[in-house]
């Protein structure tokens, strides 16, 4: 099917790069979501490590919890900056903000994915239930370890994200 001149977006032969350039921009809005999933895990898993027991004290003040909480925190911080720092070459109009769409994409949604497996770890047995009574009430930690998968995938995978970095580092000719 032959698409009518007037009806052209951009360049004739440039639509390749317009889809991926909806991509870079899509990348941006994902790692943002990426290090919301991050931050509510975070979130609950504070205020369930302060009261939850084992051992006749509060989870929470045991070093591996407090470490580990420190960690995320600061892997946070270091997503967030990642997304925002694309944002604004975005904003500024660059047409392609790499690699830092693809540096943010990556590391704030593995890191929104590894942190909610420790999230369903904290929260023991409760991590993985989708509902806790009648009521209908729940812990939010199930459904953020159920939805930040996609968010490793859509986009772009984080395998490609990571080509994507990779060829900013190296170049298409060694990289393919």
């Amino acid at each position: 099917m032959q698409v009518p001149a007037e009806n052209v977006v951009g360049a004739v032969g440039g639509g390749l790069k317009i889809a991926l350039q909806t991509l870079t921009y899509g990348r941006i809005g994902i790692a943002a979501s990426g290090v919301g999933m991050a931050q509510a895990t975070f979130d609950h898993s504070v205020e369930r490590l302060k009261p939850r027991q084992a051992f006749g004290k509060a989870i929470a003040q045991f070093q591996h919890w407090q470490f580990k909480l420190a960690e995320r925190a600061t892997e946070i911080e270091n997503a967030r900056n990642l997304y925002m720092k694309a944002a604004l070459r975005m904003d500024a109009g660059e047409a392609f903000p790499e690699p830092e769409a693809a540096m943010a994409k990556w590391y704030a949604t593995n890191l929104a994915a590894e942190f909610a497996r420790d999230g369903v770890q904290i929260f023991g047995g409760y991590g993985f239930m989708s509902e806790l009574a009648a009521d209908g009430s729940h812990y939010r930690v199930e459904e953020i370890y159920r939805d930040c998968k996609i968010a490793e995938i859509y986009e772009g995978t984080n395998e490609i994200q990571k080509l994507v970095i990779a060829r900013s580092i190296f170049g298409k000719d060694i990289t393919g």
